[in-house]
């Protein structure tokens, strides 16, 4: 079976209400190639990595959370740039990303996707950013001593995640941003959360941490950002009757 990049695109479009976030990148294709889709390969970022990969699979789009055109980038192509578009010029391989619908969305962002896989329950929006949220907070079903959590989040994001154990020592509410959101520890803090999870941290969340009394781990900007595009693709495999294939390129940061 196979369905067209334009059919892809109008879907997803809607499906994670695009028109509703103010990005600093564009949602949706960023590279043309062919028109008919047979196969979509999913990754976190489109590096060239990812890339060949998807060519040697065969992939007619590449679907990511992290694409190529970024608002404070240069428009001059060249470098390791000019290289990526060559890969998918070259074999005609359509390049989609989204990036802050895909954080957002209630079942296929990648905020719902971690609050799901560790096994909380969602509940509050959480993550103010430009007069929307992109986030939201999750309970326990019975209090966890901050411990044992630390250890589930270890084994879900297969790292070594830095926490900072300041706060309870029970954790019942947790805010979660997937990537680099270091910043939102403050937010966390005022709706009451026990532990905020992101993916990086900044120097002055240690400080914030400790004085503040709020528990706080940096779980990896890349691997807090996996789940999210591959439950979208294997979502735009059963209802499009497409081949899908999460790649994980793996990167410690």
């Amino acid at each position: 079976m196979a369905t067209t990049i334009k059919a892809l695109e109008k879907y997803l479009h809607k499906e994670l209400n695009v028109d509703g976030f103010f990005d600093y990148c564009p949602n949706g294709i960023q590279v043309s190639g062919r028109r008919q889709i047979q196969r979509i390969m999913t990754g976190v970022t489109a590096s060239q990595e990812l890339m060949k990969a998807a060519i040697a699979w065969k992939a007619d789009l590449l679907l990511v959370h992290h694409g190529i055109l970024w608002d404070r980038d240069s428009r001059v192509v060249s470098g390791s740039y000019k290289k990526r578009l060559q890969l998918l010029l070259n074999n005609d391989l359509n390049l989609m990303a989204f990036h802050l619908p895909l954080d957002a969305h209630p079942v296929f962002g990648n905020n719902a996707q971690i609050i799901s896989k560790l096994g909380l329950e969602k509940s509050d929006p959480f993550g103010r950013y430009k007069g929307g949220t992109i986030s939201f907070c999750g309970n326990t079903s019975s209090a966890v001593t901050m411990v044992d959590f630390a250890k589930k989040v270890k084994k879900c994001f297969a790292g070594s995640p830095l926490v900072l154990d300041f706060g309870a020592k029970k954790i019942k509410k947790v805010a979660v941003c997937s990537g680099g959101a270091p910043e939102l520890i403050r937010e966390a803090k005022e709706e009451g959360a026990d532990l905020f999870i992101t993916g990086e941290a900044a120097e002055f969340v240690y400080h914030f941490a400790k004085e503040e009394k709020i528990n706080f781990i940096a779980a990896g900007h890349h691997r807090t950002e996996i789940f999210g595009v591959k439950a979208l693709g294997e979502h735009l495999a059963e209802k499009f009757s497409v081949e899908h294939s999460f790649h994980n390129v793996a990167n410690p940061i």
